[in-house]
């Protein structure tokens, strides 16, 4: 159906593509992976319409086509589903599905009508007349997945589109990518998880440093193999010994609209995990503890915004990186010392000396690539993005740290230098508190995991755990 020949992409003296084969087979899930930087969404995008090759070809059903735009890659019946959610947050759930296809004069009560089908494909049940931005990111992805279903695409490609979402929501993505196969479409499907792509795709394509590497059936091929393609070595499953002491370094109390009053208790040195499907209250609790919504106390002291929060010692990580965690139109280095200007400045004016030493240490101590304290952090890979907003985090110098989704969108390498920070922080002494929807993340980081279920804590889960016992009871199935 698909074929994408010799697909090259340059920017500047940056080959970020180099003769790139790739092709679809009518009702087939393909797999692409790779790491962060590999060039997968280069290649995506291209197909998309975002952007146009340097060289190569590009046909459907045979036919040579060439996209010089989003919306002419659509009328060719392709539809993307990106990585960063690509939604407008005041509209409602109904005027998102149908933007970009509206006609001059809308019928508000007929737009939402149109929408319920969509919702129902997707399992989502919300109201079409909701504001985006009510909506958890969860859900807000099954909107974008239910957005591309509504354009009736011949050839859908999902980026990452499991990151926001928990086992249950992953499930149910599942059930729909097999719908949309049995009915005819050709899907591409980009994650970093392999476990799902072994599930729920029929051949796997691996890109390593803009080149192809390998393309495989995946009844064909064992993960392992494909981890070694995408990286050049082995990489093993990420486990941790504890490092929690007997101090109590903190005891959070929480509170806010749907999400009942609670208590969290963090160790000196201590992971403590937040486990639930979306909308179970775990994707709010880290936001009400750091004082953005509701009502918390840290050590009974009433924690009224995030400043009280950093004065405290507190800092989080958000899940959104792009709208949240980075300035993307600035460098490295001033996303780095963003949250510490006052610590390096004089009489109002910053010390540009110290704050390049600062930038450099975070650098440094993080792996990011390439080491350029100058460099756009709009023109780094998403795990090198999410490398600079954990060093923001860290040049406050924090003694407890909130983790929303730390590794979300980051390849299997830079994934593992990420999880070997935060357990030398926790080594450190330092408090952490990780929200995630990767269980097995979760069980490979975390002392403890707290399993949240219509706004409250369900169950308290300790190590040794297995993957089944924690989707078990993050599920309702115990």
């Amino acid at each position: 159906m698909l074929e994408m020949q010799n697909i090259s992409k340059h920017f500047g003296a940056v080959k970020a593509l180099e003769e790139v084969d790739f092709g679809l087979q009518k009702g087939e899930v393909h797999a692409l992976v790779g790491e962060n930087g590999a060039g997968k969404s280069t290649l995506m995008k291209i197909l998309a319409g975002v952007q146009r090759p340097t060289s190569g070809k590009l046909k459907l059903n045979g036919e040579e086509v060439s996209f010089g735009s989003v919306s002419e890659a659509q009328s060719f019946g392709v539809a993307m589903v990106y990585q960063e959610l690509a939604l407008v947050p005041h509209l409602s759930v109904a005027e998102n599905l149908f933007l970009g296809r509206l006609s001059p004069f809308v019928r508000h009560s007929e737009m939402r009508k149109r929408a319920k089908p969509l919702l129902e494909e997707v399992e989502l049940d919300v109201n079409p007349a909701a504001s985006v931005n009510s909506l958890s990111v969860g859900e807000q992805q099954l909107i974008e997945i239910a957005k591309a279903v509504a354009r009736e695409g011949r050839i859908l490609i999902l980026d990452e589109p499991t990151a926001a979402l928990s086992s249950g929501e992953t499930r149910r993505l599942f059930s729909i990518v097999r719908k949309l196969k049995e009915g005819g479409a050709s899907l591409i499907y980009i994650s970093h998880r392999l476990e799902e792509i072994f599930e729920i795709a029929d051949r796997v394509t691996v890109l390593r440093d803009g080149e192809w590497v390998a393309t495989h059936r995946t009844d064909e091929v064992e993960p392992d193999e494909v981890v070694r393609e995408m990286v050049g070595r082995d990489v093993k499953r990420y486990s941790r010994g504890s490092s929690a002491e007997e101090e109590v370094l903190a005891t959070f109390t929480f509170e806010a609209e749907g999400l009942e009053r609670g208590e969290i208790e963090v160790k000196r040195g201590e992971i403590v995990g937040l486990a639930g499907v979306v909308g179970s209250g775990r994707g709010r609790v880290l936001g009400v503890l750091f004082g953005e919504e509701g009502e918390a106390t840290l050590n009974g002291d009433a924690v009224g915004s995030p400043k009280e929060a950093i004065d405290d010692g507190l800092f989080f990580v958000p899940g959104d990186r792009k709208s949240q965690g980075i300035v993307t139109q600035r460098s490295v280095q001033e996303n780095l010392t963003l949250a510490i200007l006052q610590r390096i400045q004089r009489v109002g004016f910053l010390k540009r000396g110290q704050e390049r030493e600062e930038a450099k240490r975070w650098i440094e101590r993080l792996g990011l690539r390439p080491p350029e304290p100058g460099k756009l952090v709009s023109e780094l890979s998403g795990g090198n993005q999410q490398k600079v907003v954990v060093g923001k985090a860290l040049a406050t110098e924090p003694r407890l740290l909130l983790l929303e989704e730390p590794t979300r969108g980051v390849d299997v390498g830079a994934r593992s230098e990420i999880y070997d920070v935060i357990d030398e922080l926790a080594k450190e002494g330092l408090g952490l508190v990780v929200s995630s929807s990767d269980t097995e993340e979760l069980i490979g980081l975390c002392d403890r995991i707290l399993v949240f279920r219509e706004g409250k804590v369900a169950h308290e889960l300790h190590t040794p755990m297995t993957y089944e016992e924690v989707v078990s009871y993050v599920t309702g199935a115990r």
